[in-house]
């Protein structure tokens, strides 16, 4: 894999992030690639606030919709699949990774050295095992930074254990800017409540009716947000505020978590501001080709 400039649009969920890289792309002859872990799946749509058509269409969009949740997916395909797409842009134009979950970045910007081998095992291997069994699996000192309610979550649980983070080695990093758009949280919290009612008057009951109509709702990518709550709803269990509520709840735990991800990479620029990200960006494409 020959190192080529990349540029990172990261973020917390409803920050602005596919606004940002999409004039960005237009501006530096860019191409997006997907980092949202659930943006991958073909199936859901509403509910991961895929890009439009009209988005689609505005510059190039790799990775979006190309695996069914029925598909066995993770870490060490997704590397596969970005660096193929690396492959295939061609160098005139500068490759943009855009979303939200910090690890699938990392794996690429970072060159996360990864075993087929070690991430073989599916979800089932570990699901079955016990809290207690699940925790044992995890470093201590990773596990005792984790508040009670993620300690006892097997979700949360499950996806540490595959991670396997303090286990992965690193090449060379690729050449690199790595912003973090930065919003206030009463603008963000703003932006979650219009975006989950946008959901709703898209089709976002229809969508999860009709994934629970194919018997999708045991797979695992339907444990998402936008997903997971519609458990008890179509039984009558829940009202549709109920759902609402639930949603909202979730992403702004999920808001959470992504930032403090993104706070442990000491270079990434968190900031707003596009004419920063924009001359930053020349910059790093600029020394690059006079390197």
């Amino acid at each position: 894999m020959n190192l080529r400039p990349i540029i990172v649009i990261a973020g917390p969920t409803a920050s602005g992030k596919s606004d940002i890289a999409i004039r960005l792309a237009q501006d530096i002859k860019g191409e997006i690639i997907n980092t949202d872990s659930r943006q991958i799946y073909s199936e859901l749509s509403i509910g991961t606030a895929k890009p439009s058509e009209e988005e689609f269409s505005s510059v190039p969009h790799y990775l979006f919709g190309h695996v069914s949740v029925k598909d066995d997916y993770n870490i060490y395909k997704y590397q596969k699949d970005v660096f193929k797409v690396l492959e295939h842009i061609s160098k005139d134009k500068t490759p943009i990774l855009v979303g939200g979950t910090g690890l699938y970045i990392d794996s690429i910007i970072y060159n996360y050295v990864l075993e087929e081998n070690n991430f073989n095992k599916s979800r089932k291997d570990i699901s079955s095992l016990s809290i207690e069994q699940l925790q044992s699996q995890i470093p201590k000192d990773i596990l005792s930074k984790l508040n009670n309610s993620d300690r006892n979550n097997p979700r949360r649980l499950i996806r540490i254990i595959e991670k396997g983070i303090n286990d992965i080695q690193k090449k060379t990093p690729f050449p690199h800017k790595y912003f973090v758009i930065d919003i206030p949280k009463d603008i963000i919290e703003q932006r979650v409540k219009e975006r989950i009612e946008t959901m709703f008057t898209k089709g976002l009951i229809e969508e999860n009716k009709v994934l629970r109509e194919q018997h999708l709702e045991n797979c695992p990518a339907l444990n998402s947000i936008g997903y997971s709550e519609f458990n008890g709803y179509f039984e009558g269990q829940k009202t549709k505020e109920d759902v609402k509520t639930e949603i909202y709840s979730n992403t702004m735990k999920y808001i959470k978590r992504q930032k403090t991800w993104f706070k442990r990479n000491s270079e990434s620029i968190w900031t707003n501001d596009y004419d920063l990200i924009l001359k930053e960006s020349k910059n790093l494409l600029e020394n690059f080709l006079s390197a």
